[in-house]
Formats: C-alpha cells, sequence, structure tokens
C-alpha cells in the first residue's frame, strides 16, 4: 500500500513539472558568446601544529600556516533575441558538473520568469540559470 502512494506521488509530482513547463513562454534566440567563470568566494586557513619532547625534556614546537583561495565556478552564456540580449549564468556546483550543452551561433529555446531563464540544451534537457544582464541591442 505504501509503495503504491509513494508511486502515486511521484507520477503526480512528474506531471506537475512537466506542466509548469508547459505554461512557460518559450522564445528563440541565438548562442553570441559563452565562457567560464571563477568567482572568488573567500579563503579558509589552516594551521598545524607538531610537537615533541626529547630524552633531555626539552619541548619543541613548529606551527605551519596554509591558506586556500575558495572559488564558485559559473558557465556564462549570452543570448540573442530579437532585440534583447541576455547575459545568463549557470552556477557548477562540482568540479565535474557540465553547463548547457549548447553550439556557438546556432539558435537555443529559453523561458524567462524574472531573473530566472530556463534553458533547453541540445538534448532538451532543462536548465535553470540567473539573468545577470538585460539589455536593448545597440544599448
Amino acid at each position: 500500500m505504501q509503495r503504491k502512494v509513494l508511486v502515486l506521488l511521484a507520477c503526480f509530482l512528474t506531471l506537475a513539472i512537466v506542466a509548469r513547463a508547459d505554461d512557460r513562454n518559450w522564445q528563440t534566440g541565438t548562442l553570441t558568446a559563452t565562457q567560464r567563470q571563477q568567482v572568488p568566494t573567500g579563503s579558509n586557513s589552516f594551521s598545524t601544529t607538531d610537537s615533541s619532547v626529547n630524552n633531555k625534556g626539552d619541548y619543541s614546537q613548529n606551527t605551519m600556516r596554509t591558506k586556500s583561495d575558495d572559488y564558485d565556478t559559473y558557465q556564462v552564456f549570452t543570448i540573442q533575441s530579437g532585440n534583447i540580449t541576455y547575459v545568463v549564468r549557470e552556477h557548477l556546483f562540482f568540479p565535474w558538473s557540465k553547463p548547457a550543452d549548447l553550439v556557438l551561433g546556432k539558435p537555443v529555446r529559453f523561458a524567462v520568469d524574472n531573473n530566472t531563464m530556463y534553458l533547453l540544451d541540445s538534448d532538451g534537457k532543462e536548465h535553470k540559470l540567473s539573468v545577470v544582464k538585460t539589455s536593448l541591442a545597440g544599448s
């Protein structure tokens, strides 16, 4: 009984997501530029201390400090649609994350909802990106 409820719930959620995707105002544009961007988010400092006492009872200590910088990685896309240019970025959460698979100069399908862009890559997979900048052509 519990398994049937879980299956029904999964089906309902899938239909809700598909229905939401169909409600979006899909547009077509052209990918005009792309680049990978690393944004510094801070740094971490570490220190390790080694200490020892020799046979005479003398104490010695050695402290080593290291600092590492942290970065968030984004893939930035520039999309031209009519007289509007969108600059959007996709957050790549892990080193092995892959950005939307798009081809420079080719049409892309997207929908904009406030500061979020939903983008369909060449495999039809939907990606959620943040709108960084919107401008009119010639501005």
